[in-house]
């Protein structure tokens, strides 16, 4: 079973992107197969990781809000980092999400449907959530089992950190599963009181809940951030690389306990390559045409609805698996076959339903 974990904490610069960057990257050093998902519009995650965000062609907003003609899945936006370790990237562009959505049902839960069709099996998805509580960190602890939040060592740090709990919660009621949550401190500096303070405060205030792990304030994961990698890259002699293997040991010892096992690296998710087919039909004179069929239960919703030409042509671009359907048009409430297409069957309503083979 896959674990995934949202890093969340609607205050910004507590070490969210750090700790998804370097966590992911650890966790993939010792043998997990790993996933990272930037749901930031800002692709601090990506631009951590060396990926100029302006030239990316597909990122998670793709699959997220794709169009009934052109769906994009995980697989096709996720980018290799090193072994074991991948990147589903983000930029500017998921900010209009929200707007996007506004109106859409289950909006929710899209990126719980998008990790749902992934072709590849991972140990660990890890989600670096923005620093908000709206609809993107909605859909990140929707699609969680477990929320890790980081938590700096200021006065501030655990101010509205009780909203972030109500929401969680809120969650649990809505999803019906239990999301576990865990705390990590970080950005602790030693030298100051300030820091002894607050780390004692959030011991206090979270008890079982803590990881033993502290990550220490260190300047060799601002330069490794800098520079485009993760501290495992960058530096392993580093206190940054030590604090967040700690870190990652004590998330994987939690596999026993959680009884989890490994995914075999090597054997396929047994779903099949989906093909495009592009269907068309001439209707000048029609309102509204629709194509229904096998592939969607005969369902007429709009997303069924086909694009209409300058020249009165309708066209849809369909996903199918390898496999046979059977479909129709349906042209302003009236159910017509595809003309173009040789190989029709009768139906039981007396009529003829075309037949597509992929």
């Amino acid at each position: 079973m896959v674990r995934i974990v949202s890093i969340a904490n609607q205050k910004g610069g507590c070490g969210k992107t750090t700790s998804s960057i370097n966590l992911s990257a650890c966790l993939a050093h010792k043998g997990r197969k790993v996933l990272l998902i930037d749901m930031d519009p800002q692709g601090h995650s990506a631009i951590g990781l060396n990926i100029n965000i302006r030239e990316l062609k597909k990122t998670v907003f793709d699959t997220l809000c794709y169009s009934n003609d052109a769906k994009v899945v995980l697989n096709d936006v996720t980018i290799k980092v090193d072994d074991n370790f991948d990147i589903a990237p983000s930029n500017i562009s998921l900010s209009t999400f929200e707007q996007h959505l506004s109106m859409v049902q289950g909006r929710e839960t899209k990126l719980k449907e998008a990790i749902d069709g992934l072709n590849q099996i991972y140990d660990y998805i890890i989600i670096d959530c923005p620093p908000s509580l709206g609809l993107l960190t909605f859909n990140s602890l929707i699609a969680s089992t477990e929320v890790i939040v980081p938590i700096e060592m200021s006065l501030f740090s655990l101010q509205g950190i009780s909203r972030l709990l109500e929401i969680i919660t809120l969650v649990r009621e809505k999803t019906g599963h239990e999301i576990r949550i865990k705390v990590i401190a970080t950005m602790y500096d030693k030298r100051t009181r300030i820091s002894k303070e607050v780390l004692q405060d959030i011991k206090n205030h979270f008890k079982e809940f803590m990881f033993r792990t502290v990550v220490n304030t260190n300047v060799k994961l601002k330069e490794a951030a800098s520079f485009g990698r993760s501290i495992v890259d960058y530096d392993q002699k580093a206190k940054g690389f030590s604090d967040y293997m700690a870190l990652a040991k004590e998330v994987i010892a939690e596999e026993k306990v959680l009884g989890i096992g490994l995914v075999e690296q090597t054997k396929p998710f047994p779903l099949p390559t989906m093909v495009e087919r592009q269907f068309f039909y001439h209707a000048p004179k029609a309102n509204r045409v629709k194509i229904v069929g096998t592939f969607n239960n005969w369902n007429t919703s709009e997303e069924s609805l086909m694009e209409r030409k300058k020249d009165g042509t309708w066209s849809k671009r369909i996903y199918l698996a390898p496999g046979t359907y059977q479909y129709r048009f349906l042209i302003d409430d009236v159910w017509i076959e595809d003309q173009n297409s040789s190989y029709q069957v009768d139906n039981s309503f007396g009529g003829k339903n075309s037949v597509v083979e992929i």
